[in-house]
C-alpha cells in the first residue's frame, strides 16, 4: 500500500489567502484595541502582562490576560483538530469549517457588545468579550501556519517581519559579494533572484495587508463602532463559500 504525499496549493493561492487573512486580522485587532485597549490577534504580551499584574497583586487583571492567552491557544487547537493536523496550504483539506466558525465568533462578539453596550462603556480597559475574538484569531492563525516552504502567521507580524528582514539581509549580502568581486552587472540580478526564491514576496504581502487592515479597521470603527466588523465578516464569508465550492485534489499514492 502506498504512502500518501502532500499536494500543496499554488504559491499564488497561498499569497491570496494569506493576504486576505492578514487584512482581516489587522482589522479585527485594531477594533479590539481601540475599543478595549487590548490586542486579540497575538498573545506575545499577554503572558508578560499577566505576570506583571500577578506580581502587583492585581489578580483579576492577571486572570483576564491569562484567559485571553488561553483563548487564543484554544482557537489554534480547534483549527488543527478540524483540519486533521494539516494546514490550509494543503489542497487535500478544506478549511471551510474554521472559516465559518471564525465568522460565527466575530458575529457573536458584535451581538454581545450590542447587548451589553451600557456595561461595556463603563468597563475597564479589558473586557471578557475580547476572549471571543481571541479564539477567532487563534483559529485563523493556525489555518495557514506553513505554506510555500515558509512559516506564515496571518494574525501578527513579529515572525513575518523577522523573516522579511533576514531575507532582505541575505539578498544584500549576496549582492555585496558580487560588487566586491567587481561583478557589477550581476549584483542586481543576484539580489532579485535571492528575494524571488525566498518568502520575501509572501511576507511583503502579509505585512502590507495586516497594516492596511489595521488602518481600515480603525477608521471604520470611528465611523461605525463595532459594526465595522461587518467588513471582515464579509471577507471571511466570501472566502468560506469559495472554499466550500472547491473540489478536493485527489490523493497521490507513492509506490
Amino acid at each position: 500500500m502506498g504512502v500518501r504525499s502532500m499536494i500543496f496549493r499554488s504559491f499564488r493561492d497561498n499569497v491570496q489567502l494569506g493576504t486576505w487573512l492578514a487584512f482581516v486580522a489587522g482589522n479585527v485587532n485594531s477594533i479590539a484595541f481601540v475599543h478595549f485597549g487590548t490586542y486579540v490577534s497575538h498573545v506575545s504580551g499577554h503572558a508578560t502582562r499577566a505576570s506583571i499584574h500577578y506580581a502587583d497583586g492585581d489578580l483579576t487583571s492577571a486572570f483576564l490576560f491569562f484567559m485571553e492567552f488561553m483563548a487564543f491557544i484554544f482557537g489554534a487547537g480547534v483549527t488543527s483538530f478540524l483540519l486533521r493536523g494539516y494546514t490550509a496550504a494543503s489542497s487535500q483539506v478544506k478549511y471551510t469549517a474554521p472559516i465559518f466558525i471564525e465568522v460565527l465568533l466575530i458575529s457573536v462578539y458584535m451581538i454581545l457588545v450590542s447587548i451589553h453596550r451600557s456595561e461595556v462603556r463603563s468597563s475597564d480597559y479589558l473586557s471578557h468579550l475580547t476572549f471571543v475574538l481571541a479564539v477567532a484569531m487563534g483559529l485563523q492563525n493556525a489555518m495557514l501556519r506553513q505554506a510555500s516552504g515558509t512559516f506564515v502567521r496571518t494574525t501578527h507580524v513579529t515572525g513575518v517581519a523577522t523573516d522579511f528582514g533576514a531575507e532582505l539581509g541575505a539578498a544584500v549580502r549576496l549582492a555585496f559579494e558580487e560588487l566586491l568581486s567587481l561583478r557589477w552587472k550581476n549584483a542586481g540580478r543576484v539580489f532579485i533572484d535571492r528575494l524571488r526564491k525566498s518568502g520575501f514576496i509572501f511576507h511583503s504581502f502579509i505585512l502590507l495587508a495586516f497594516s492596511s487592515g489595521a488602518v481600515f479597521g480603525t477608521i471604520a470603527f470611528l465611523l461605525a463602532a463595532d459594526l465595522a466588523l461587518l467588513g471582515p465578516i464579509t471577507i471571511l464569508t466570501v472566502i468560506g463559500i469559495t472554499e466550500y465550492r472547491r473540489v478536493l485534489e485527489p490523493q497521490e499514492q507513492l509506490p
